[in-house]
């Protein structure tokens, strides 16, 4: 069998249209970190997004091309590919870590971009250089720990960081998540048609939201230009270095959740070679440093949600092409104000219930109680991410002895810190030592309970950095 990867299904229209509006309204996050610093939108428009787009479609054929194979291979048509796109914590930690210091220092937003570009570059070659030992990583790993990570990135952490967007405007919100509950999770068809749910819960929300003035796209003109802005990551790939202990948790973050997310695509029925996987990853991820982007792409831990909503191999083909459309005709500022977060919010209600359901399900009862520790534990990071966004929009710093005293005496900081930084590694390590103490494994939990402190000194969870 021979399959139409190239097709448009009815599925692949929906995970399309989610996929380019959680890529574009994430891709823009370092455009608006930048700003208050002093670096010009017009710079970090044309200079920081555009090779992002190269590397996502490299990596996206990457993927296209393992479920073609994987489809022929088992002569099956309902394989679906690898969710590709950008990672959140990597796009905080290069901004805010890296750029945002460096240009302050320098005041030379160049300096700034290729500083960005090179942790980039560098997160693109540790993947390279994970990529061999993933399936040994994959085969040590307890299956309930792998799922409890894959749940916990997305059941618990993306979606508590996101719900609450539903009421940014609660009408458009609210009428994105009825038509996504209604017509997805009660699988009522819309009209005798069956048209693509999610193209509804995106149109008429949409439609809302124009009328009521919450959604009033702004053009600001278009800066048609290719989806590269220049090699300028190889003229700091020493230079920094010292930010390796920001770059190296981050990448090897990224490993885990490319590892996570094969595991879940098992769950939904879907056997990739995991070290094609995180290939792929760093090789999408290397091309985007090459190309001039300060944004790392990951697998995202959506497959099992996006096989359900009937997505095979044509999105990710469809999805880097629209992005690809929209950097080169200079769109990507304005496409994105047609995706707002109160419907994005609905779709990831969607995703987020999908990827808890297929961690449940592939997990054996008795070890649910590791499950569900592990998806408490996002909670310091959830609380993390909001104040490392409220603190500077107060035109304040944590770093003060003054903020941090009234932030520990309020809300815990330092505990905050401690459980959110690194969650991922923090949620396999637990997942892990409670899944071998329920087997009465105790020989295996205590060699996690050492990697964990191994994990621990390398700053790879719990510091503050």
């Amino acid at each position: 069998m021979t399959p139409r990867w190239w097709v448009l299904r009815r599925g692949d229209l929906d995970a399309t249209i989610a996929n380019v509006g959680f890529n574009l309204a994430q891709v823009i996050i370092p455009v608006f970190l930048l700003a208050p610093v002093g670096i010009p939108r017009s710079f970090t428009v044309t200079h920081l997004i555009p090779g992002y787009a190269a590397g996502l479609l490299v990596g996206s054929l990457g993927f296209l091309a393992l479920g073609a194979a994987l489809a022929k291979r088992e002569k099956r048509a309902d394989v679906t590919a690898h969710v590709y796109g950008n990672n959140v914590p990597a796009i905080l930690g290069y901004t805010l870590a890296i750029m945002a210091p460096v240009y302050l220092q320098t005041h030379d937003p160049v300096r700034a971009w290729q500083m960005g570009t090179a942790a980039v570059l560098w997160t693109g070659v540790l993947k390279l250089v994970a990529a061999p030992f993933a399936g040994v990583i994959r085969r040590y790993i307890p299956v309930p720990a792998s799922m409890t990570v894959f749940g916990a990135a997305m059941y618990s952490y993306l979606a508590m960081v996101l719900l609450q967007r539903i009421f940014d405007q609660p009408l458009v919100g609210i009428a994105a998540l009825a038509i996504v509950a209604v017509s997805v999770f009660g699988q009522v068809p819309i009209t005798s048609w069956r048209v693509p749910p999610f193209l509804v819960a995106w149109i008429v929300p949409l439609g809302l939201g124009v009328a009521i003035g919450y959604v009033h796209p702004v053009w600001e003109g278009a800066a048609p230009g290719p989806p590269w802005a220049g090699v300028e990551g190889w003229r700091a790939l020493i230079a920094v270095l010292p930010y390796m202990s920001v770059i190296a948790p981050l990448a090897s973050y990224e490993v885990l959740q490319d590892i996570a997310a094969t595991e879940g695509a098992a769950a939904a029925g879907d056997n990739y070679d995991v070290r094609k996987v995180v290939a792929c990853d760093g090789a999408g991820t290397l091309v985007a440093g090459l190309a001039g982007s300060v944004v790392c792409p990951v697998v995202y831990a959506m497959h099992p949600s996006y096989k359900a909503m009937g997505a095979r191999l044509g999105f990710a083909l469809w999805t880097p092409l629209a992005i690809m459309a929209a950097v080169t005709t200079g769109l990507t500022l304005f496409i994105a104000q047609l995706f707002p977060w109160s419907i994005l919010a609905a779709m990831v209600a969607y995703v987020s219930v999908g990827v808890g359901l297929a961690t449940l399900a592939r997990v054996d009862r008795k070890y649910h109680a590791a499950v569900l520790l592990g998806f408490l534990l996002p909670a310091g990071a959830v609380v993390t991410t909001a104040m490392n966004s409220a603190i500077p929009a107060l035109k304040l710093s944590a770093g003060n002895p003054a903020v941090e005293a009234a932030l520990n005496s309020s809300i815990y900081w330092s505990s905050v810190q401690g459980l959110g930084n690194g969650f991922l590694f923090l949620v396999l390590v637990i997942a892990a030592i409670v899944t071998e103490a329920i087997d009465r494994h105790f020989g295996r939990a205590a060699v996690w309970c050492a990697l964990a402190a191994a994990f621990s000194w390398l700053g790879l969870m719990h510091s503050p950095i």
